[in-house]
């Protein structure tokens, strides 16, 4: 969590004094209540805290020294000497460098440097409290042991009790006979009681034996050895349980993470599913000089439900072999389509996911050479067609370096081989083959301070060599050439303005972009990988209207846009962008997809763009296609975006897009709504609502509520969510015919703050759910 405005970077601990109506038990453990704090020292220890521990000042002469090199100094009521032995009675101060003692009665031993104190002892050191009723203590190191004693280490919060504590290095404790908590003395919610308790803070772990857990003095828990933190760093242990109900069968998850090596862990997940059975799930996550990899597998034997057994295997890497050579790898996979239906209790994102991606790359960039080696399939886990496997395809493009006044030549060449599930040669529909495609061409970028001009011209060659093309009507070399020639070109005006007492710039950006591309027919060709894009402005200033390489696009069409921008010099932001334009046909767009029209208008849509900044905050966009002639929109995206300094998110937009308009005509017209909020309400509470709603068939695509409570002792999460099936999201089950169908889950998560890690379940639907979220773990 960030810290409240006004509040420095690191809140704890904070020195100074204590005030004198401070309650004694607070004033015992040295904890400031919130109300006690001044308004700039309001930053938490942790989320949810009401409070701050206050290390007492340090003040003697010498407190920054180390003990062994500093001086003795000693002040008491009396002080008798007998040879190498000195004894102080009543409010004894030993001043040893950073080291403080103070107690009743003490014995200091010249000797060895060793002191032996009774009475109400307190020893203070740089981040540590400790108090008993006798000690005996090395003086040069801080080393030593005090019974009926009491800790107090102020990074990390955490508190103890126990009969007796020892030192016997600077960076751990041994408490015997020992209670040990990380609440603050505000809201004591839990405490470990053990026979042993070690706190090893080089390490970060603490290890308790013969242990039970007590909520509210209620013993919960026993266990005869139990790892636990001290500290934020990663080491093995359990991690918190996730709880969840999904349609009615209860689901339990618990991790168990270890820590292998500084560069490889390993979490276990046993995971129980009501009506299933006994499920284990696993992450492997391992860095090296070269790549970081990570690799989640599911098992669950027998399914009691379905009588099947059910896995995923998903890996993931990336990494590089040089400075010139980079690897990828994104590969999941599912014993069957209902995996992540049936199974895929924290994320139901992935449920709705038609297609699991299965692709490894090997990509090289050196001296404005970019060439990539890429095999891609899918798994098709939704009603939907299969997508064409690359097995593989290898690609290489040639960018020469941008200089102003000089030929720029570009080079791309791509070969692909496309194999389809569902192949003629396996009895189905599709046709399989290779393309080979390839484009050189060369630019002339001429650029000034007030505008610029680059005219531009590329060849396109595609081939195929089509297997079993007479079956599905094709030929089976059929090839395609065009020629492309561009120009564009803009201008750059500005001008001061002066608004609300503040300077601004405004700008006026008139822009042409003209293209010429020649028509050959390509109805002889097949569709492997090529989609309309989305037009918007951006739009009206490429080289193609399509994705992929089946269809070269003919093209004779001149685009005519100006942008205005806002920036207010004062804050060296650019606050408003406005941006307007429309392409101009002088031919119709013969080149189609399969089963599309062929373009026949003199004009586009307007095509506008918005995209408001009036904070670093918050900011609005949208982008809108305008029927001028019709006077009607066609399509238009609406979004706005809050993220405050409170930690307020919320996030709204808007979609439509009408019913066959001229780019990527739909059977239906789509218009949905969606909404996301994070909403703190103290510094404990916090809720969450998610919700996207289908206007066109009057339906909610996904609901979500959640609430978060915390303190500085524990946390818990709980979210509910709902959404369609993914046949559903792809408008395949009509709410008119009864088959709409939703998945949903309920989640929990809880966590005793100071005795492990938090499970990520919840987590993960709110980050996939509301845009920006991010954990305060």
């Amino acid at each position: 969590m960030a810290p409240a405005p006004g509040c420095d970077s690191n809140p704890h601990p904070i020195v100074g004094e204590l005030p004198a109506d401070l309650p004694e038990y607070y004033r015992h453990w040295n904890w400031l209540p919130n109300d006690y704090l001044a308004p700039n020292q309001r930053c938490e220890t942790a989320p949810g805290c009401e409070g701050r521990f206050v290390e007492p000042r340090r003040d003697w002469p010498g407190a920054d020294t180390d003990p062994i090199d500093a001086p003795l100094n000693v002040s008491a009521g009396t002080i008798e000497s007998v040879g190498p032995k000195a004894t102080m009675t009543g409010e004894v101060e030993l001043r040893k460098g950073s080291l403080s003692l103070d107690a009743g009665y003490a014995q200091y031993d010249r000797a060895n440097s060793t002191v032996v104190l009774r009475d109400n002892v307190v020893l203070r050191q740089p981040g540590v409290l400790l108090r008993g009723q006798y000690a005996k203590i090395d003086t040069n190191r801080g080393l030593g042991e005090l019974e009926q004693a009491e800790i107090l280490a102020y990074d990390a919060g955490a508190r103890g009790a126990a009969g007796r504590i020892a030192r016997p290095d600077a960076t751990s404790f041994l408490l015997e006979q020992a209670s040990y908590t990380q609440c603050t003395p505000d809201k004591e919610t839990w405490s470990l009681h053990a026979d042993e308790i070690r706190l090893d803070y080089e390490s970060g772990r603490g290890v308790a034996r013969d242990t039970v857990v007590r909520i509210y003095d209620i013993p919960v828990f026993y266990t005869p050895y139990l790892n636990f933190p001290v500290d934020d760093r990663r080491a093995t242990g359990f991690l918190f349980p996730t709880f969840g109900v999904a349609d009615g069968s209860l689901d339990i998850s618990v991790p168990y993470y270890i820590n292998l090596a500084p560069n490889y862990d390993l979490t276990l997940a046993p995971r129980f599913i009501e009506q299933r059975g006994e499920a284990l799930e696993t992450e492997f996550r391992y860095l090296n000089p070269y790549s970081e990899w990570e690799i989640n597998t599911g098992y669950l034997a027998n399914d009691q439900k379905e009588d099947i057994d059910r896995w995923l295997l998903g890996v993931n890497e990336q990494g590089f072999i040089n400075d010139e050579w980079e690897t990828e790898i994104d590969f999941t996979r599912v014993s069957d389509e209902d995996y992540f239906t049936d199974l895929g209790l924290a994320n139901l994102a992935v449920k709705r996911s038609t297609h699991l991606n299965q692709q490894a790359a090997m990509h090289y960039r050196a001296n404005n050479w970019h060439g990539t080696v890429e095999v891609q399939r899918y798994q098709t886990i939704a009603a939907v067609d299969d997508p064409y496997q690359k097995l593989p395809q290898l690609g290489l493009t040639y960018v020469s370096p941008a200089k102003n006044f000089a030929l720029e030549p570009s080079l791309e060449v791509e070969y692909t081989e496309f194999d389809h599930r569902d192949s003629i040669a396996d009895g189905g529909t599709n046709v399989t083959g290779q393309r080979l495609y390839g484009a050189a061409g060369v630019s002339l970028p001429m650029r000034w301070r007030w505008g610029f001009i680059e005219p531009a011209y590329k060849s396109r060659h595609v081939a195929y060599d089509l297997e079993d093309a007479s079956s599905a009507g094709l030929e089976e070399n059929p090839a395609a050439s065009s020629a492309q020639f561009t120009l564009d070109a803009g201008m750059y005006f500005e001008r001061p303005l002066n608004f609300q007492e503040q300077a601004w710039t405004q700008t006026l950006e008139p822009r042409v972009f003209y293209r010429y591309s020649e028509y050959e027919d390509q109805s002889d060709q097949p569709d492997f990988d090529s989609s309309a894009l989305t037009f918007t402005y951006q739009q009206l200033f490429r080289d193609t209207r399509f994705t992929g390489h089946d269809r070269l696009d003919d093209a004779d069409q001149v685009a005519v846009g100006v942008s205005s921008r806002f920036i207010n010099n004062d804050v060296g932001r650019e606050m408003l962008t406005v941006s307007v334009g429309q392409l101009y046909y002088f031919n119709d767009g013969r080149v189609q997809l399969p089963g599309d029209e062929e373009r026949r208008s003199s004009n586009s849509d307007l095509a506008t763009q918005v995209r408001f900044l009036p904070h670093d905050n918050h900011w609005f966009s949208t982008d809108m296609l305008l029927d001028a002639r019709q006077g009607m929109i066609n399509q238009s995206n609406l979004s706005y975006h809050l993220r405050s300094d409170e930690g307020v998110l919320f996030n709204v937009g808007y979609t439509f897009r009408r019913e066959g308009n001229q780019f990527g005509g739909l059977e239906s017209d789509i218009r949905q709504a969606d909404a996301s909020l994070s909403l703190p309400i103290n510094n404990q509470w916090k809720v969450f609502a998610k919700t996207q709603y289908d206007f066109e068939n009057s339906r909610p695509v996904e609901n979500l509520v959640g609430a978060e409570y915390q303190n500085c002792c524990w946390l818990v999460r709980m979210v509910y969510q709902q959404a369609l099936e993914p046949d559903d999201v792809l408008g395949s089950n009509s709410p008119t015919t009864g088959r709409t169908e939703r998945d949903s889950a309920f989640l929990v998560e809880f966590q005793l703050k100071g005795l492990g890690g938090l499970g990520t379940a919840v987590t993960s639907a709110l980050e996939e759910s509301i845009f920006g979220y991010q954990s305060d773990e």
